[in-house]
């Protein structure tokens, strides 16, 4: 009788979910709102870092609340067929928006921009990118700003791609096209369908609009900024736990190689791994750090060091900007201190074991949260992909919590237990 109370308590709470999916809707949307001053849209860096702060706490207390419950999923069902329709309307004016800011914003005043259209060209040529210099394009104020002592010699940037080679070669076919900034264009546009495919309902479908209609969104496009791009494999990675998990090794494992701070999902990925053991856990990270790996190998093998200066070092080496939107601004002691609160969050939430796809989600979003929050450079792109994170998480929890078989499945399983 006892396992049948605990048992249907079990159950029951799982349509709680609802008030998680809340916390992380509005640690979500305050995220999106902070943001707002790196961008330029908000004057007021008080206001917005009191939004961040406000999200972190949000979100991390919707994972505390939610991290023991263990409701039951219920099969997808796709809503109506005008959804769909209306998704692709969405889409098209999406691109439509995107392509007329693209030319209006030509995007060689940031090196995120001519780094990678450079890099792109100097690859398709059959040369090396890691390793080699770039055109600065920054007076040397700025250049003191945005770079580390020593990386601008004679003009010259001393990196040649600073991201990883995925990021390479997604952007080739925007390049192809005329515009390296296409191809994150069209990593919206297939996390959109992703999210939708995933929820096809009207929770979904509002997802992914505002995913397509948030000017944010627009704006980190334009700067030609990679998180996009994170998005869509983080999104690839929850479609293929959900849909097809014989591929989920692959998922994770390119999900982890389109940037370098996405080794801090490592210690949520126990959220995929339903029922959780640890032999599958540390089984499903070996397999993913290998699919991860092989897309570095061939590029490590043809410059290592040049590889390992443009990954790592570089980024070691850039300075702190007093223009983020991070805490260690008006506290500067957190420039130092910062990585005890993420390395805390991660050991908890492998500690507490979280599980399914809306706590990987709500996991790895808050903790980056809390990176960036407390690093040295803190801006629209990153609390961009955070706050879209926490929306996915948020309607995760929400599918749950508004799916009607699941109540009443809960509440036949408890009928027969008592």
């Amino acid at each position: 009788m006892q396992f049948a109370t605990q048992r249907a308590g079990e159950l029951l709470d799982s349509k709680g979910d609802g008030i998680t999916a809340m916390l992380l809707l509005g640690a979500g949307c305050a995220v999106l709102a902070g943001s707002s001053y790196s961008s330029g849209w908000m004057s007021e860096f008080t206001l917005c870092l009191g939004l961040i702060v406000l999200a972190a706490a949000l979100s991390v207390g919707a994972i505390a609340r939610s991290a023991k419950k263990t409701g039951e999923i219920a099969p997808m069902v796709a809503g109506p067929r005008r959804l769909s329709a209306i998704l692709a309307a969405l889409v098209l004016v999406h691109c439509l928006a995107a392509f007329y800011i693209e030319r209006v914003v030509p995007g060689t005043d940031i090196d995120c921009f001519t780094f990678q259209r450079d890099a792109v060209k100097t690859f398709l040529r059959g040369a090396d990118p890691y390793g080699a210099t770039q055109v600065n394009i920054y007076s040397p104020a700025q250049s003191s700003i945005f770079y580390g002592p020593a990386m601008v010699v004679n003009g010259r940037v001393q990196v040649g791609f600073q991201y990883p080679p995925l990021t390479l070669l997604w952007a080739i076919p925007g390049y192809l096209l005329g515009d390296v900034r296409y191809s994150y264009v069209l990593a919206v546009v297939v996390s959109a369908v992703l999210c939708f495919a995933m929820y096809p309902n009207v929770p979904g479908l509002c997802l992914a609009s505002f995913l397509l209609l948030n000017p944010v969104g627009l704006y980190v496009e334009s700067r030609c900024w990679t998180e996009p791009l994170v998005f869509m494999s983080l999104c690839a990675t929850l479609y293929a736990s959900m849909k097809t998990r014989r591929w989920l090794p692959v998922a994770v494992g390119l999900f982890l190689a389109t940037k370098q701070y996405n080794l801090l999902a490592l210690p949520f990925l126990g959220s995929l791994v339903v029922p959780f053991r640890w032999r599958s856990y540390l089984k499903l990270v070996g397999g993913s750090l290998a699919v991860a790996a092989a897309t570095i190998l061939p590029f490590a093998w043809w410059n290592s060091r040049g590889l390992w200066h443009d990954l790592v070092l570089f980024h070691l080496a850039q300075p702190f900007r007093a223009d983020s939107l991070s805490l260690a601004v008006p506290f500067p002691v957190l420039l130092k201190l910062g990585p005890l609160p993420v390395a805390t969050f991660a050991g908890w939430g492998l500690w507490i074991g979280m599980r399914r796809e809306a706590m990987f989600a709500a996991g790895y979003g808050t903790c980056l949260l809390l990176f960036f929050s407390t690093g040295k450079q803190a801006f629209t792109n990153y609390y961009f992909l955070v706050g879209q994170v926490l929306l996915l998480a948020a309607v995760g929890f929400h599918y749950i919590q508004s799916t009607p078989c699941v109540e009443a499945a809960a509440r036949i399983e408890v009928a027969q237990l008592s």
